[in-house]
């Protein structure tokens, strides 16, 4: 079988642990700080939202995450507990998809989200959340999407490029879920993890080093926006951005005035 490196994607865009050093190093002790408790603080979040259930917090972050920017889906993941009921599929107010709003009303019903969720992204994505960080350290998760999939690449990928990556997963009919080509990428941050351990003298789990660099990868890209011009698809994101931060402090303000923090995303603020 060949290894998942020979790949045809992964052969037009190569990844190595080399280039997620390379973003920490790039990261400002701010990032490092936020990026080594990010999970802890958005298992924090997951709790509050979910009046204690960390895991129907994490499971419907996961939920609603697809697509969304963090902010976003936080406050939609906190409007759909709220109030209940799924939201989602046209007509609903919010950028969710039918098929999103099923899967929170099974969550909500009582299903766990281990059986809900299909891709190892958000699968992985729930579970850190819901533990703060790994449950096994010795079985590391790590959550792979288009900023930390450029980490390992080196430089900002496309959303044409990122969707094209085999990296999705799915889950087999025995319940499964196939993830050999999103776990090499993993690899590489478990060894990102090591070395980063060694150098700095302390553990760091292969999580935080995704956290961090995702935290770096971000504000570059931003600065990277910001020399060259924003574009109209910059500006609509960052007017996206602005709403949301808004709509989520309005929201928290009112239903949940004791949440004091809720990580970031290496943007500076749009509001």
């Amino acid at each position: 079988m060949p290894a998942p490196s020979d790949h045809p994607w992964f052969r037009a865009h190569p990844v190595s642990h080399e280039n997620i050093v390379w973003h920490w190093e790039q990261a400002t002790p701010d990032e490092i700080a936020q990026g080594m408790r990010w999970y802890a603080d958005a298992h924090h979040v997951a709790t509050a939202i979910a009046n204690g259930d960390a895991h129907l917090g994490a499971g419907m972050l996961a939920i609603y995450s697809p697509q969304q920017g963090w902010i976003g889906n936080v406050l939609n993941a906190a409007r759909v507990l709220r109030e209940g009921t799924g939201i989602g599929g046209p007509g609903s107010g919010m950028f969710a998809t039918t098929g999103q709003k099923r899967a929170a009303d099974r969550l909500l019903a009582g299903e766990r989200y281990e059986d809900i969720l299909n891709g190892p992204k958000i699968r992985d994505f729930a579970h850190l959340i819901e533990f703060g960080g790994d449950q096994d350290p010795d079985n590391p998760r790590v959550v792979i999407d288009r900023h930390a999939l450029s980490v390992a690449h080196g430089g900002a990928l496309t959303s044409e490029e990122y969707d094209s990556a085999p990296v999705n997963g799915f889950r087999r009919k025995d319940g499964t879920v196939s993830r050999r080509q999103y776990d090499h990428v993993v690899s590489l941050y478990r060894r990102a993890a090591e070395l980063i351990s060694a150098r700095t003298g302390e553990r760091v789990s292969a999580h935080q080093v995704q956290a961090v660099t995702w935290l770096a990868r971000q504000r570059l890209n931003q600065e990277a926006e910001q020399r060259r011009g924003p574009n109209r698809l910059d500006r609509g994101r960052n007017r996206a951005r602005a709403n949301s931060e808004r709509a989520w402090n309005d929201f928290r303000t009112v239903y949940l005035p004791n949440l004091a923090n809720c990580p970031g995303t290496g943007y500076q603020s749009a509001a």
